[in-house]
């Protein structure tokens, strides 16, 4: 098992594990990181004044995209470029082992404005079993700072809850 930086973060149907060997097929997962979902128009290049043709790369002034809120205030969604983004950051911590079992190969961290060779370090100590879930769920938080962790959409509820384990009985 590795965990690679930046699928679907669903979870996956039950299946025998992927082959695995010099060159067998792996499958991956997406578990860390906003989600990201494609649209036709360049909204951030808009917000600004500015023309697709003559964006100037505004984007990258926002580089985890300019927060989107809700009639009622809430920060939902951001959008940075032609990508609509989550708010909350995908945390799939407590569900590793099940995608391990499911034959999972690679874990993929999608790159957020924060230190991804931190972010990158902790799954692969979860991995190793050198961190708890819980402790490494603490962690990301700090590593995440204030975004809102999510794993809603893998237990096929809405995409930014975080849905929490049922302890061991």
């Amino acid at each position: 098992m590795s965990a690679c930086p930046s699928s679907c973060p669903a979870r996956p149907s039950p299946s025998p594990p992927a082959r695995r060997g010099r060159w067998g097929w792996g499958s991956r997962r997406r578990c860390s990181g906003a989600p990201r979902w494609r649209c036709r128009r360049a909204a951030t290049t808009r917000a600004h004044g500015r023309t697709k043709d003559n964006c100037r790369h505004v984007c990258e002034e926002h580089p985890d995209g300019m927060p989107l809120r809700t009639t009622d205030d809430r920060p939902i969604l951001r959008v940075n470029g032609i990508q609509t983004q989550s708010e909350s950051y995908l945390a799939l911590i407590d569900e590793i082992p099940e995608l391990v079992a499911a034959g999972v190969t690679h874990l993929r961290l999608m790159p957020q404005a924060v230190d991804m060779a931190a972010a990158a370090n902790l799954f692969r100590a979860l991995l190793d079993a050198r961190l708890s879930a819980a402790e490494a769920e603490a962690r990301l938080r700090e590593i995440c700072g204030d975004a809102p962790l999510s794993n809603g959409f893998y237990h096929g509820k809405a995409g930014y809850r975080r849905i929490a384990r049922a302890p061991a009985a």
